[in-house]
């Protein structure tokens, strides 16, 4: 009899175990709001909006770069993320090119917040979205730019955005793989660098534009990479991961996109290389914290390694 009462009690502690793992894992924990605990340092958020891009970046001066507002239905997503953060005026919007998925967004951040400058790859590209976009810039008299390679902006305490790509004065990737897109080869390619810490934003830049950037011998390395359009396995290279050498990839994609993305053969790539990969489909808005030294990445919520290593499968759409 005691015997069995020690096997129930056995098997009573295995099922409690057993159903917190599962409870842990149905339902991951939120962590704390980043921040609340990143005063004083560099602050890049890969904000929640879905499949689309949308960073923001915050000095420990409290100047602002919005770089790519998501897609159209995001904006008052990212709204609502620098109203959580105080944010009033953007020092810099930027946008990377002119697909829907980076520029939806934005004309509702323009019409809520103030605008200094923005930043364009500089493309002409006939979209009702794009032209509604430049319309509302002039409407606010925001400074317009064009990103050009060289290109430098100074935030504050020795923070800098410089630009890798496109070449400017003209200089177009015209030639891209089958069904390519060049939007997305002449995107706005920008190294954010503080101290020793640096961060590579790529848009939806893909092969045709990390081969030209190489070439062209710009300093890549960085400690974190904007995966290349969403993890789409056209971008993000073996060549190219061992010039920028990351320590950890970031991936901005949707948990019910049509398109693959990340692709399995991309997550391959990374995985060879040793990088440390966070998505926001699994993980929502990711906080990245530096002080020009060390840097702490901070997902809303944990997932598991195999999530994180599983690729989404491409939907077809049948006629």
């Amino acid at each position: 009899m005691r015997a069995l009462k020690v096997l129930f009690a056995i098997a009573l502690v295995a099922a409690i175990v057993v159903g917190v793992i599962y409870y842990l894992r149905r339902y991951p924990r939120e962590t704390p709001p980043p921040q609340y605990v990143a005063e004083g340092q560099l602050q890049i958020y890969a904000l929640n909006i879905g499949q689309g891009d949308g960073f923001l970046i915050i000095s420990p001066e409290g100047k602002s770069v919005l770089i790519d507002a998501g897609p159209a239905g995001a904006g008052d997503d990212v709204v609502a993320a620098l109203r959580k953060r105080k944010i009033g005026s953007l020092d810099l919007a930027v946008a990377t090119h002119p697909h829907a998925d980076h520029i939806g967004g934005m004309r509702q951040v323009i019409e809520k917040v103030e605008v200094k400058t923005f930043l364009d790859s500089g493309q002409v590209f006939a979209s009702d979205e794009y032209e509604r976009l430049l319309q509302t810039i002039k409407n606010n008299r925001i400074k317009f730019t064009a990103a050009k390679r060289g290109m430098k902006f100074d935030l504050d305490s020795g923070i800098k955005l410089e630009a890798f790509n496109p070449q400017g004065d003209d200089r177009w990737i015209t030639k891209v793989r089958p069904n390519g897109s060049v939007e997305n080869a002449n995107s706005v390619v920008l190294q954010l660098s503080y101290g020793d810490f640096s961060m590579l934003f790529t848009g939806d830049a893909e092969f045709e534009t990390e081969a030209l950037m190489m070439k062209s011998g710009a300093p890549l390395r960085a400690q974190v990479l904007k995966v290349g359009h969403h993890g789409s396995r056209h971008a993000t290279s073996g060549k190219f991961l061992d010039a920028v050498n990351p320590e950890a990839a970031i991936i901005s994609c949707g948990d019910d996109n049509k398109y693959g993305h990340p692709a399995q053969p991309t997550l391959d790539r990374l995985r060879r290389a040793n990088v440390k990969v966070y998505r926001t489909d699994l993980s929502g808005e990711i906080a990245i914290i530096t002080d020009g030294k060390k840097f702490d990445i901070r997902p809303a919520r944990q997932t598991t390694l195999a999530a994180l290593w599983q690729g989404r499968i491409e939907l077809i759409e049948l006629p």
